[in-house]
């Protein structure tokens, strides 16, 4: 695995300032799956891309033509994926980058359409689970800002404290302002939510460097971020070391494929390993950010000579796993959320039984 140190590394591919909307996850599934085929069976790129600008919408006939025009002008496919300005996923392009230089770009396709397929089957299977507790979380809402309303115009019109009065929200809050009140924190609670969600997905502040180790550290979740990373990049380093590329370029590609800013940070670390004439192993494991377990068989493969056949068995081994902890993760977060929904929707009845308690008790006292 040592190979030769010598080209100069290829830049990444620059973001585009103007931004496309992405394509929908059962899309990039099925155009995965039909490159990979049309290109397993030895069919030219252009002519697949011809049949794929008769498939899906508007815009993606669009952006395949752009690929077709983009390429014939003697573009690459990641570079002509890469100016549709965000269109296509930039753990794709980068995907495809990696095997138009390894020569295994249907190996790219067909693995990335099996990882988009868990991916949906996954988010599907999450939906399904928490859709029935979401209805009931949002008729618990429309009953309790019915509550607020009627408690507007129910109210003791003498404005007496000692006039008894039921508030079957628990909540204090009445008529339309009440209702203001309750609606805004609900949508306080949800944006905040919702933006802090998307400002790691998109990793706002470095959010991967920060989390991802406290993430790797939680069962499940660290499963599926670990195992998705490592069988990219072995699939990746792989592709790129039967290809003849070079060792810092392999390395480089290797850890970009991961999609994660965590492990991409110990590139730097990991390449002056390399570059001192050191292998792959012990510049993995100088990078401080991947797991024992995959060092160890890199090494391995090293010391035995496989190790192109050892870095396929690795891809193949945690895509398997990956897909095991994706289906595990959504059933877990499905049931923690109903339990979150459950334990609402159980506090307010009590809320509300307290407070018709505490009048009766009040009225006794009278």
């Amino acid at each position: 695995m040592h190979a030769r140190i010598g080209d100069p590394i290829e830049e990444s591919l620059p973001e585009s300032q103007s931004k496309s909307r992405p394509m929908p996850l059962h899309a990039l599934e099925k155009f995965c799956e039909r490159m990979g085929v049309g290109l397993r069976t030895g069919v030219d790129l252009l002519r697949i891309l011809e049949v794929e600008k008769k498939q899906g919408n508007a815009s993606h006939r669009e952006k395949t033509e752009a690929l077709t025009l983009a390429i014939r002008n003697g573009s690459t496919l990641a570079k002509a994926m890469e100016s549709t300005k965000g269109y296509y996923p930039r753990m794709l392009v980068q995907m495809v980058s990696a095997g138009e230089m390894g020569g295994g770009l249907d190996r790219v396709f067909t693995h990335m359409g099996e990882y988009y397929r868990d991916l949906r089957n996954a988010r599907n299977d999450f939906y399904q689970r928490v859709s029935w507790p979401l209805i009931q979380l949002g008729l618990a809402f429309l009953i309790i800002s019915l509550v607020i309303v009627l408690r507007g115009f129910l109210s003791p019109p003498s404005g007496n404290p000692n006039d008894l009065e039921f508030d079957a929200s628990g909540l204090g809050l009445s008529g339309f302002g009440g209702l203001a009140v309750f609606w805004s924190v609900i949508g306080l609670v949800l944006g905040t939510t919702c933006l802090v969600g998307y400002g790691v997905w998109k990793n706002w502040m470095n959010a991967h460097q920060l989390l991802s180790p406290v993430a790797q550290k939680v069962p499940l979740i660290g499963t599926v971020l670990t195992t998705t990373a490592m069988s990219r990049l072995s699939m990746t380093l792989a592709m790129l070391l039967n290809a003849g590329v070079d060792a810092k370029r392999c390395l480089r590609e290797a850890f970009r494929s991961t999609g994660n800013h965590y492990f991409m940070g110990g590139l730097p670390k990991a390449e002056s390993v390399l570059g001192k004439g050191n292998s792959f192993a012990e510049a993995f494991e100088a990078s401080e950010v991947l797991p024992l377990d995959f060092v160890r068989a890199i090494e391995v493969g090293e010391m035995s000579g496989t190790e192109t056949d050892s870095l396929e068995r690795l891809a193949n081994d945690y895509q398997i796993r990956a897909k095991t902890a994706l289906a595990q993760l959504a059933a877990t977060a499905s049931f923690a959320i109903w339990i979150l929904i459950s334990g609402f929707i159980i506090f307010v009845i009590i809320r509300m039984f307290m407070s018709y308690v505490n009048i009766l008790n009040n009225a006794g006292k009278i």
